[in-house]
């Protein structure tokens, strides 16, 4: 998938499954209770208004990635940036090759909304599939 954010292009890759399991055991319990609000994100961005999706759901997001212990943030952070690419002059560089960021004037926010876009890419068929509230089922007689 490939996108602009303040008018440079990125370019996402699909995480490995291994990746898609350590970062969802990460994310479910914290975004638990953010599975509408992504569902609402996916029906935006395949209605093309990336933008007003992402920010909407950036601040939640970021509510709950600071109750997050270090470990934990850096265990979904890392290997999102891994597979996230940037056009540079002729080619596509890595934004952030083995753990350094290779791009000094990617910020908190343009970060944010990379790692965003890559649980949205990899993981969005997971996240749908997710209840959206419990429901009671009732023991068989």
């Amino acid at each position: 998938m490939e996108f602009d954010i303040k008018g440079i292009q990125y370019r996402v890759a699909k995480l490995s499954v291994f990746d898609q399991l350590k970062i969802s055991r990460k994310l479910l319990p914290v975004m638990a209770g953010m599975v509408s609000d992504f569902r609402n994100v996916q029906t935006k961005i395949s209605e093309k208004d990336t933008e007003g999706a992402i920010s909407a759901i950036l601040p939640k997001i970021a509510d709950a990635v600071s109750a997050m212990s270090d470990d934990d943030v850096n265990a979904i952070l890392f290997p999102c940036l891994a597979v996230v690419s940037r056009k540079h002059m002729k080619s596509w560089v890595s934004v952030c090759p083995q753990g350094e960021m290779a791009f000094d004037d990617i910020d908190l926010l343009t970060m944010l909304q990379l790692v965003a876009r890559v649980v949205a890419d990899s993981l969005g068929n997971f996240l749908q599939g997710l209840p959206t509230s419990e429901t009671l089922t009732q023991p068989a007689e």
